[in-house]
């Protein structure tokens, strides 16, 4: 089982998320679970790209999740990992906050996983 496959089946199993799509931050789709995953990749690399820019522009530091509220609860998440960006579409049952919150708690446990350089 490829790296991107039990990326998958791990994020999947976060309470709240609905669909997701993991690119790279040239729009390569790494791995989704979506019939048609070129939206929300499109969207997790520009808004990235953007959110990622304009911290450069004004000296803030990264972020760490951003948000873009959508009618009826189906918020999209876009998480920077590294060279690549988590866009995720929210199940309308869940707390954003509590969402969030257990994405990053789960991409922690794959920086702290991450192989030191050598």
């Amino acid at each position: 089982m490829s790296n991107a496959d039990r990326f998958a089946q791990r994020i999947v199993q976060i309470d709240g998320v609905n669909q997701f799509v993991l690119c790279r931050h040239d729009g390569h789709v790494i791995t989704h679970n979506m019939e048609d995953c070129d939206d929300l990749a499109s969207v997790a690399t520009i808004c990235g790209i953007n959110a990622q820019a304009i911290q450069q522009a004004i000296g803030f530091s990264g972020f760490r999740c951003l948000t873009l509220k959508r009618q009826g609860q189906h918020h999209c998440h876009i998480f920077p990992i590294d060279k690549y960006f988590l866009g995720i579409i929210q199940n309308p049952e869940t707390a954003a906050t509590e969402l969030v919150e257990n994405v990053q708690r789960f991409l922690q446990t794959l920086v702290r996983k991450k192989p030191a350089p050598a």
